[in-house]
């Protein structure tokens, strides 16, 4: 991707410009200090605002931008979105025009996420949860984009073969010598990248950080569609609490344990959870211990300035 004047002023003043082209990364990951052949994969130092899955799955929705000449990038999430929180600072970096459809009515006060979005340049409007469950139509797609010039829409998550392919960048940072890769599961983009690029000796385990009274059966649906089977991965559920971008107070205990004890920060609503349910699995079965084991730290530490008091 080139670089424009705009890149030139973020380097100049010393603010991060984008993250680290995928054929530039090495191995990064940390043992944790009580199970030393469980590996944090480290995403989360790729860069300082948009780290870990983010640029893995945004990267090629930039990369389609530039070559069809978009100057506008419209997207959708919530009021904590890591997903809107990265394309914003992309926007901004690249110099060009962002709009970000965020779920739910205005709230009063505005998350930090969101001001750091308006701060780089977004545009936010907030639609009601009924038009926010369209998202995935072509036809909210059309309405989103219909009074923009040279827009291009990028599904929430970035689920798309452009993305799915992307994430398979993770075994750059993870390395190929593990038994099992654990990851978390919101829009199933990374899980279905990741299965499909892995090394036949790792096996690959999702951990939803949502609830789903259906048992995920759209999740394992979705995944079909681009070629992921069920045998091909496993779920650990049980692990999302009181549901996406809520935590309990044993997960809140969890983090701060684990924070103190590792000297690595999770964020509450993906990390926290999917590290959680790693150690809860380790304590239950004492040969997974012995097994190598990678998880994804996927970044998103900006949402934990305001749901977790950490």
């Amino acid at each position: 991707m080139t670089r424009n004047s705009n890149q030139e002023a973020v380097a100049s003043s010393g603010v991060p410009r984008l993250p680290a082209e995928p054929s530039q990364l090495v191995i990064d990951r940390t043992p944790w200090a009580t199970s030393p052949l469980v590996f944090t994969v480290r995403g989360d130092r790729l860069h300082p605002i948009i780290s870990g899955n983010k640029w893995f799955k945004l990267r090629a929705w930039l990369v389609r931008a530039e070559q069809q000449g978009a100057r506008h990038l419209v997207s959708v999430g919530g009021p904590y979105s890591n997903h809107l929180h990265a394309l914003a600072y992309a926007g901004y970096v690249m110099g060009l025009a962002t709009t970000g459809w965020v779920r739910g009515p205005e709230p009063v006060t505005w998350s930090v996420t969101l001001l750091d979005c308006q701060r780089w340049g977004m545009k936010l409007h907030f639609i009601d949860r009924e038009h926010y469950r369209q998202r995935e139509s072509s036809e909210f797609a059309a309405w989103a984009c219909h009074s923009l010039e040279d827009a291009l829409f990028i599904p929430e998550g970035g689920w798309s073969p452009q993305a799915i392919d992307g994430s398979g960048a993770w075994w750059r940072l993870a390395g190929t010598d593990l038994d099992a890769l654990v990851c978390p599961v919101g829009s199933g983009t990374t899980l279905a990248g990741l299965v499909r690029t892995a090394p036949e000796s790792t096996r690959i385990i999702g951990v939803p950080v949502y609830r789903d009274p259906d048992h995920y059966v759209s999740l394992i649906e979705k995944l079909a569609s681009v070629g992921v089977q069920p045998g091909s991965y496993t779920l650990w559920t049980g692990a999302a609490g009181k549901g996406f971008g809520r935590v309990t107070e044993k997960q809140i205990a969890f983090m701060a344990d684990f924070e103190q004890r590792e000297s690595i920060e999770l964020d509450p609503v993906y990390t926290g959870k999917t590290f959680m349910a790693l150690q809860q699995r380790l304590n239950d079965d004492p040969g997974l211990v012995q097994q190598r084991l990678g998880i994804l730290h996927t970044g998103g530490l900006q949402g934990r300035r305001s749901q977790t008091g950490l």
